[in-house]
Order: structure tokens, then sequence, then C-alpha cells
């Protein structure tokens, strides 16, 4: 279960963001991809918590450079860097 969150969590985070970080805009996008890929494997609900749980931690963790660095990085170090929000999220989510 934890590979296929990782996987979500992979996905949604290639998309493309800005330079300037988590402005609504890139929460919005990265929320969008989110639950398009989630919403399979969770349930409408499901994924619209999951989601929405994950742009919020990795919003409070990351400052907008730091976000992006981990954007561009290979996607096993950006499951690393990231595996603690898709942890938490998948806890929540299954309570």
């Amino acid at each position: 279960m934890i590979k296929k969150f990782s996987l979500i969590i992979i996905l949604f985070l290639l998309v493309p963001l800005k330079s300037y970080g988590l402005s609504e805009q890139n929460e919005q996008q990265m929320y969008i991809g989110c639950y398009q890929n989630s919403k399979q494997y969770l349930g409408a609900d499901k994924a619209k918590t999951y989601c929405q749980c994950t742009v919020d931690k990795l919003s409070e963790k990351f400052s907008d450079e730091e976000l992006d660095r981990v954007f561009n990085q290979k996607p096993e170090d950006i499951i690393k860097d990231t595996e603690f929000a898709s942890k938490f999220c998948e806890n929540k989510i299954l309570q």
C-alpha cells in the first residue's frame, strides 16, 4: 500500500512548479495532480482528504526554494524527502 502512495506522491510532485514555490496557484496544481492520480486508488472522498493533507504537510516543511530543489531530484530522492507527508496522510485517511 505504501508503494502506491509513494507512486501517487511522485506523480503529483512532478507537476511543474514556478520558482516562487507554494503560491496558491501551485498548491492548487499540486492538489489537482494528486487528486487525479489518487482517486482511482482511494476513491473521491479519501483522495480529497489525502491530497489536501499532503499539500498542507509539504507546505509546512519546505520553503519555496527547498521545495523546488526537492522536485528537481531523482524520483527515489523525491520519495525519500516527501514520505513523511505521504505516511502521515495515509494514516489519517485509514483511521
